[in-house]
């Protein structure tokens, strides 16, 4: 497989990446997710470094670029949502930097397995050898290793919408 033929590869897998929205027990839910996949860049514009983000899909991706994966969640009912959960995985060829909500009282956890998640910082055990003997300890957990994100969303009214994002760096 030659780079191109992989970046494409990257960015599929990219857009297939696992991207749920759920509220308790809705199968037919007034909600409307919209997942993208966006390029992070530093441009100049009139002397100052400003953030542009590109769509990945008519581009390829390369090893340390910055990409924001991002869900906007629309209740397009006139009732309230409540109990709104958003997971995003971090797909593996890319590791965790950052997380952003665009409504206040969200709660961001994280998981490391895809299955228990928390608030951060995340801990973990590992198994050291200290004078010979195998101790267990307690670490922090680096961000980067972080492999899913949960948002718990505050109620969501009809017609409103919230944007959550992950921002990843491929590997």
């Amino acid at each position: 497989m030659n780079n191109t033929q992989g970046t494409k590869a990257l960015v599929t897998a990219l857009l297939a990446a696992p991207l749920l929205a759920h509220s308790a027990g809705a199968q037919n839910s007034p909600l409307k997710v919209t997942a993208s996949t966006l390029l992070v860049a530093e441009v100049k514009e009139d002397g100052k470094t400003v953030e542009k983000l590109t769509d990945t899909a008519n581009r390829g991706v390369a090893p340390g670029d910055l990409l924001q994966l991002q869900q906007r969640v629309e209740n397009t009912s006139r009732v309230t949502v409540k109990q709104i959960k958003l997971n995003m995985a971090v797909p593996a060829a890319t590791s965790f930097v950052a997380q952003q909500c665009s409504v206040d009282g969200v709660t961001a956890l994280f998981s490391i397995d895809g299955k228990s998640y928390a608030a951060a910082p995340l801990k973990k055990f590992v198994t050291v050898t200290e004078n010979g003997q195998d101790v267990k300890k307690e670490v922090t957990v680096n961000p980067s290793e972080y492999t899913n994100v949960r948002w718990q969303l505050p109620d969501l009214r009809g017609g409103e919408s919230v944007t959550c994002f992950i921002r990843t760096k491929v590997k």
